[in-house]
C-alpha cells in the first residue's frame, strides 16, 4: 500500500510539472501519438488482407483439391496427339476416386461461351456445365427451385439454374418455370441462387490458380447439357472433357496427403504431359497466412520508426528539463529526497508524456481506421493486438527514452545544482 502512495505521488509531481509546460510537453508526444496512429492503421489492413484472403480462400473449400485443365504450348502439341489427351478428361474421375481413399465427392465442370438471349434482350452470364454434386461441395443455397440432379443428366433435360443477377434482369422471364435461350436451345429454368456477396470476387487477383465465382452473374447446366448447345469457340480451341474437377477431401487432415496422390495418379494417367493443374486452396491459406504474418510484421516494424523518432524527441525535451530544473532537483535534494526519488520522478514524466501520447494516438488511430474503412476500397480489421501492441510499445518507449535523462539528473550534485 505504501508503494501504491509513493506511486501516486510521483505521478501528482510529473503532472504537476508537465502541466507548467504545456506546449512543450505536447510537442513532445506529438512523435508518438503519430507513431501509434501508423502502428493501429497498419496493423488493422494487414489484418484486414488476411481475413480477405481467408475468406476467399475458404469460399473455395478448405477440404478441396481443384485439378484444372491448362491449354498445351505449340511446342508440345506432339506429346497431345501422341497421349489422345487434352486436359482434364472424364477418364480421370474414376481413378481419382478409385485410387485415393480419402475422396468424398467429386465435381466435374465445363465453362461455355455461348450467347443467352432472354426477355427478347442478350445477357452475358458465365455458363458452367456442372454435376449434380457442385452445389454440395461449393455449399451453393438456392432462393427458390431445385439444383441440378441425376435425372436431369441421364434424361437429358435441357434445364438450367440461374444467379440472383441473371434472375433479375430476365425480370418474369427469370422465375422457376420460365424458358431461356442458351445457344440454339431452349433450356427451362429449375432453380434460383442465392444472392451471392461479390466483394471478395472483386477484390480477388485475376492471376489467381484458382478465383472465384460471380454466382450471381452465372447459368448452370447439367454437365452433358453442353452437348445441346454451340459453343462460341472452335472443338480445337477445346482444352478437356472438363474445365475442371473439384475433389472434396472426407477431412482437412487429409488434404495434403490427397493433393500427393492425385497429383501421382494425374502424372501416370496423362504421361507426363502438363495439361492440367492441381490447387490445394488449404496450401493457399496457409502459404496466405505466412506471407500475411510478415507481411503485417514488416509494416508493423516500419510504423514502429515513428515511435522511435517519438521517443528520440521525448529524451532531448527530458534532457532540457533536466538543464533547466538544476535548481528544483537541487532544493529536492537538500531537504531530505534521494536519488531514487528524483529518478521515479523523471521517469514518471516520461511515461506520462508516452502513455498520453498513446492514448491519443490510440484515439486517433481508431477513427482513421473506421474513416477508410467507409472510404477506401481496403478491408479493415481491428484487433485487440492492433490496439494493445502500440500502447505497450509506447508505454515501453517512454521507459527507454527517459531513463538516460532520469539517471543524469538523479546523479545530479546538489551542491552544483543549487547554484543553478
Amino acid at each position: 500500500m505504501e508503494n501504491l502512495y509513493k506511486t501516486i505521488g510521483y505521478l501528482k509531481i510529473s503532472l504537476n510539472s508537465l502541466r507548467c509546460n504545456k506546449l512543450r510537453s505536447f510537442l513532445s508526444m506529438i512523435g508518438v501519438v503519430f507513431g501509434v496512429m501508423a502502428v493501429i492503421v497498419i496493423v488493422s489492413v494487414g489484418e484486414g488482407a488476411k481475413a480477405e484472403a481467408l475468406r476467399q480462400i475458404e469460399r473455395l473449400g478448405t477440404r478441396n483439391i481443384y485439378v484444372k485443365s491448362v491449354g498445351l504450348a505449340k511446342d508440345r502439341k506432339e506429346d497431345l496427339i501422341k497421349t489422345h489427351l487434352s486436359g482434364v478428361s472424364a477418364q480421370d474421375i474414376p481413378r481419382i476416386q478409385n485410387g485415393c481413399a480419402f475422396v468424398k465427392n467429386i465435381a466435374a465442370i465445363k465453362e461455355i461461351p455461348v450467347s443467352v438471349i432472354g426477355a427478347l434482350k442478350e445477357i452475358t452470364p458465365q455458363i458452367i456445365a456442372v454435376s449434380p454434386s457442385y452445389a454440395d461441395i461449393l455449399n451453393l443455397k438456392l432462393t427458390s427451385g431445385r439444383f441440378i440432379n441425376r435425372t436431369d443428366i441421364s434424361g437429358h433435360h435441357l434445364v438450367c439454374v440461374a444467379g440472383a443477377h441473371i434472375a433479375a434482369q430476365l425480370g418474369d422471364d427469370g422465375a422457376v418455370g420460365s424458358h431461356v435461350r442458351i445457344g440454339d436451345q431452349l433450356f427451362k429454368i429449375i432453380g434460383i441462387l442465392n444472392p451471392y456477396d461479390i466483394r471478395s470476387v472483386k477484390s480477388s487477383s485475376e492471376s489467381s490458380a484458382v478465383s472465384e465465382r460471380n454466382y450471381n452473374n452465372i447459368i448452370l447446366i447439367p454437365i452433358n447439357g453442353e452437348q445441346w448447345v454451340t459453343p462460341d469457340f472452335s472443338a480445337e480451341d477445346s482444352t478437356g472433357d472438363f474445365s475442371e474437377l473439384i475433389v472434396q477431401v472426407d477431412q482437412t487432415e487429409h488434404v495434403m496427403a490427397s493433393s500427393k496422390i492425385i497429383r501421382e495418379i494425374m502424372a501416370v494417367n496423362h504421361q507426363g504431359v502438363d495439361d492440367y493443374q492441381i490447387v490445394t486452396p488449404l496450401e493457399l491459406l496457409n502459404q496466405s497466412q505466412k506471407t500475411n504474418e510478415l507481411f503485417s510484421l514488416l509494416l508493423a516494424a516500419i510504423a514502429s520508426v515513428s515511435l522511435l523518432v517519438g521517443g528520440i524527441g521525448i529524451m532531448n525535451i527530458m534532457l532540457a528539463s533536466v538543464s533547466e530544473r538544476k535548481r528544483e532537483i537541487g532544493i529536492r535534494r537538500a531537504v531530505g529526497a534521494k536519488q531514487k526519488h528524483i529518478l521515479m520522478q523523471f521517469l514518471a514524466e516520461a511515461s506520462l508524456l508516452t502513455v498520453s501520447g498513446g492514448a491519443i494516438g490510440i484515439i486517433g488511430g481508431l477513427i482513421t481506421v473506421y474513416i477508410m474503412k467507409y472510404t477506401a476500397p481496403w478491408e479493415l480489421v481491428i484487433t485487440v493486438k492492433a490496439i494493445l501492441l502500440p500502447l505497450v510499445i509506447s508505454s515501453l518507449t517512454g521507459i527507454f527514452f527517459g531513463s538516460y535523462p532520469a539517471y543524469k539528473a538523479a546523479r545530479l550534485d546538489p551542491t552544483h545544482a543549487l547554484m543553478g
